[in-house]
Formats: structure tokens, sequence, C-alpha cells
């Protein structure tokens, strides 16, 4: 290996969103996660989190519901 390009490697701390934190080893010296082994659903078995987001074009047409956007109204003869 050629010497000087390398970056350094040092203990790092990494803290999870939950409080969980744990030490490994990495180019910077403190990472923050939102999601650890000790939260996730698929280690811990539970859905701890609810992830229910509408897609945008449902986020679109529920927000803009009801509204012509400057269309002209069908009349009904």
């Amino acid at each position: 290996m050629k010497k000087d390009i390398h970056p350094n490697y040092v203990e790092c701390q990494v803290t999870c969103a939950c409080g969980n934190h744990f030490t490994t080893r990495a180019t910077v010296p403190e990472i923050k996660v939102g999601v650890c082994s000790a939260c996730h659903p698929f280690f811990t078995g539970k859905k701890s989190r609810v992830v229910s987001e509408a897609g945008r074009l449902e986020k679109f047409n529920r927000k803009y519901a009801g509204m012509n956007y400057g269309q002209r109204e069908e009349s009904s003869d």
C-alpha cells in the first residue's frame, strides 16, 4: 500500500435514534443512524413503527380533491 493516502481508521461511536449506542471502527469518529439492530422490526420481530406513507399521486389527489383547476364546470342540461 502507498503511504499517506489512506484515511485514518479510528474507533467510532454509533448512536441510534432509539437511544442505543455502540462502538465500532470507521474513518469518522461519530455516526448517527435512524434505525439499528435493536429497534429494526426485522431483528426484533415486532412491528414497532408503522410505516404507512401514501404515494405521491394519492397524496396530491387527497390534497386537491374537489378543485376544478380553472376548468369550466360541466352543466347538466
